[in-house]
């Protein structure tokens, strides 16, 4: 890569990883974003985005949005408590393998299909062994951002993560469809439905900490999760606890039942206002087991939809990346149903 072109791409990965302090202070944010501007602008050989110029240098442009992309779509789950509990990352880029191991007695789920329906796939996996889980592309439409870039109405960092939320929504939605098919296979002892109880539940972590031989955790939406607050008696805990159960709907330490609960993100079925992901169940997990496999091949590519592709004016920019996902559930933990 062209030296200039590589100081652009490290100085938008720093910026992006927080190596600078882009998002916590305005004053080197600005100075960042300036740099990056310029930069773009001495490629364009101009000081403004103009049909000529992305005519004449989009490859230059496209190399970088790869790059950054690249780098920086790995890092998406970093801040995330329910990627760090639950999600085991592997980056072709960086030398990794598409190779993954499960433990005895697993239940491998699917997450390449249509959608709209609970007729997944699923194979039983005997003894410790490898596994690879099936990648396709993803593709995200940009163009107006690197326009509002440049013309300093929207934030480098703002910029980037509208570019990375378009991928890793793509990424959510087959991961969420995995852990809505979970428990499915479960057998009835690990399984209750019903009003919320905490006796009920307490039994259903202890079978899952006996059965797996490991300390437990709760997911679920915060919907899901707040059920647990109804049984909890406020005379007997904390300040904190009082606060966090005030604030956030849910007590994630769970008080009383001895584990912890990681909230599952939620999100809307495209195009639609319906919530994706079941905000009836709870899942009761072994802890420290990452049972999402995701896979980057680290591969992403940008081309143009040109006026051949588009018949009209319009620049349209196309990004895609080659990415796997599969989930390995143990067939030891518990699934409580709401109703």
């Amino acid at each position: 890569m062209d030296k200039n072109l590589q100081s652009i791409c490290n100085l938008m990965n720093d910026a992006c990883s927080n190596r600078v302090a882009t998002f916590s202070n305005a004053e080197t944010a600005k100075y960042t974003d300036e740099a990056v501007r310029e930069a773009f602008f001495s490629i364009l050989g101009e000081d403004k985005l103009t049909w000529r110029g992305w005519r004449n240098h989009k490859n230059e442009i496209f190399t970088i949005m790869e790059d950054v992309l690249n780098t920086n779509l790995p890092l998406a789950g970093e801040n995330s408590t329910f990627y760090k509990q639950f999600v085991e990352y592997k980056n072709g880029a960086l030398g990794d393998k598409n190779e993954f191991v499960v433990e005895d007695n697993s239940v491998l789920i699917a997450t390449r299909f249509s959608g709209n329906h609970w007729d997944t796939d699923r194979k039983k996996l005997h003894g410790k062994r490898n596994f690879s889980v099936d990648t396709e592309w993803l593709y995200i439409h940009i163009f107006d951002d690197l326009e509002r870039f440049l013309k300093r109405i929207i934030t480098l960092p703002e910029a980037v993560a509208k570019m990375q939320k378009g991928m890793q929504n793509g990424i959510d939605d087959r991961i969420f469809t995995a852990f809505n098919g979970a428990g499915t296979y479960l057998p009835p002892a690990f399984q209750v439905t019903g009003t919320y109880d905490r006796i009920k539940m307490t039994e259903l972590i202890q079978k899952v900490q006996y059965a797996s031989q490991k300390n437990v955790v709760l997911a679920g939406t915060k919907t899901a999760l707040s059920a647990i607050a109804e049984g909890i008696d406020a005379k007997w805990i904390s300040n904190s606890q009082k606060e966090e159960m005030a604030t956030k709907g849910v007590v994630l330490d769970m008080t009383g039942l001895g584990v912890v609960g990681v909230e599952i993100p939620q999100t809307f079925v495209r195009g639609t206002y319906d919530f994706k992901v079941d905000n009836k169940s709870i899942l009761v997990l072994p802890d420290n087991e990452k049972f999402i496999k995701v896979f980057f091949e680290g591969d992403t590519r940008a081309r143009e939809l040109g006026a051949n592709d588009t018949h009209d004016q319009t620049i349209d920019t196309q990004i895609q990346t080659k990415v796997g996902v599969g989930c390995v559930f143990s067939n030891v933990f518990g699934k409580y149903t709401v109703e």
